[in-house]
């Protein structure tokens, strides 16, 4: 005998299961903290190298003109630019990854808690239709 409720509870289970059930496992192997912490590390991580890419190319854009003036520029004060926008830039980064990550991971615990709930729902069921 088929009961319509768990048929669509089951259904959304496992439709779950398909498209954020990936997201969900992998988010609950980490605390919180570290989940963010990591997600904050990979940003700086390709951050650093998206500036260093960036910096290449406005120096080869502008390579005849450093090299026309090499002799008068003022090293000290580029350098002190450079440090400022990229340490600016790493701030940015890191803030907005630290928040899209902790966003992330609250969504996939409120996932979990809805996935559980239906998988508690689900064993009442059968323990109920078994006695």
């Amino acid at each position: 005998m088929l009961n319509e409720s768990k048929i669509k509870m089951m259904t959304k289970m496992a439709i779950y299961e398909k498209n954020e059930g990936k997201d969900m496992t992998r988010n609950s192997k980490y605390y919180k903290t570290d989940y963010v912490a990591f997600a904050v590390f990979k940003s700086i991580i390709t951050s650093t190298i998206a500036f260093i890419i960036l910096a290449a190319m406005i120096v080869f854009m502008n390579l005849n003109k450093i090299v026309e003036q090499a002799s008068s520029l003022d090293y000290a004060q580029i350098a002190k630019v450079i440090v400022i926008y990229y340490f600016s830039m790493i701030v940015i980064f890191g803030i907005i990854s630290g928040c899209v990550a902790l966003y992330q991971y609250n969504q996939s615990r409120e996932g979990l808690k809805k996935y559980f709930s239906r998988l508690s729902k689900l064993e009442r069921f059968y323990k109920k239709n078994n006695e």
